[in-house]
């Protein structure tokens, strides 16, 4: 995958997945950004998981075991709509970039509860990245007077043959999360170096920009979660450069600031209170 800076995209959501109000944010919502080689600011997403939900009957023709099928397969449809009953479901989060981690990897909440997901550490690499949140859920169903339990056993009627039903796949599902991760570019490089004061700022500041080469300075200000909030160009001389830099119209958070002199580039991180 070609990994750009500060671009992001996104996939649909999985056919068989709850509604968005499940997760908060909703599935396919962009996550806090991050920088390579930089702590990571954090982010939650938490799950709401709901005591019962409506599923499309192909999600359970897809999993049912024959035997179970013969007993109630003929009375299921694709394209209809059944109640499921949930008593649990295993959570997994998918696509983070090497260095962030998630304390929900295999994680069980019940029905009716919720859960905090946690992603934390400093990626290593930088690029763009779609997460999924996965799950496998348990849970029972009553079709034509037989109670289906999808992570149980079936005891099938007359011979009393217990048959193995597995958990739901995908049911509560968030997908197409995006993530923007800033490539490691550092505060400084064989061309110049950056420094930016006060940091904090209340909004307006100073970049120092000291420079071994003359040229045009492209200065770019991103938002924690890859926004272009402020971008400007200004004349650089050989030596030390001082940039007035206004941030009062932006909100309080983290920003980074990028340079761009003669192909060069540096960044540095600062916060808006």
């Amino acid at each position: 995958m070609k990994k750009t800076l500060l671009t992001i995209f996104s996939i649909g959501a999985f056919v068989f997945s709850v509604s968005a109000q499940t997760y908060t944010p909703a599935a396919g919502s962009p996550l806090a950004g991050a920088t390579q080689g930089m702590a990571y600011a954090g982010q939650t997403i938490n799950a709401d998981i709901p005591t019962t939900v409506d599923i499309d009957g192909q999600a359970i023709i897809d999993i049912l075991p024959s035997a179970v099928q013969g007993i109630v397969g003929g009375f299921i449809s694709a394209g209809t709509s059944y109640p499921i009953t949930v008593t649990s479901t295993v959570l997994t989060v998918e696509g983070l970039p090497a260095g962030l981690t998630s304390d929900c990897n295999g994680c069980t909440v019940n029905g009716g509860s919720d859960r905090d997901i946690v992603i934390s550490g400093t990626p290593t690499e930088g690029g763009s990245f779609t997460i999924n949140v996965t799950s496998a859920t348990t849970g029972s169903a009553s079709i034509q007077g037989q109670e289906i339990p999808f992570g149980g056993t079936f005891t099938l009627p007359i011979v009393g043959t217990p048959v193995p039903v597995p958990a739901l796949p995908g049911v509560m599902n968030a997908e197409g999360y995006t993530m923007s991760v800033m490539t490691g570019i550092e505060e400084a490089n064989d061309i110049f170096s950056l420094n930016f004061y006060p940091n904090p700022t209340e909004g307006n500041a100073i970049l120092d920009v000291n420079s071994r080469e003359s040229g045009i300075a492209a200065v770019e200000v991103y938002s924690i979660t890859g926004s272009q909030v402020l971008t400007f160009s200004e004349s650089i001389r050989v030596g030390v450069n001082r940039v007035a830099v206004d941030l009062s119209s932006v909100p309080a958070g983290i920003y980074l600031i990028k340079a761009d002199i003669n192909g060069a580039q540096a960044l540095i991180r600062t916060q808006k209170i």
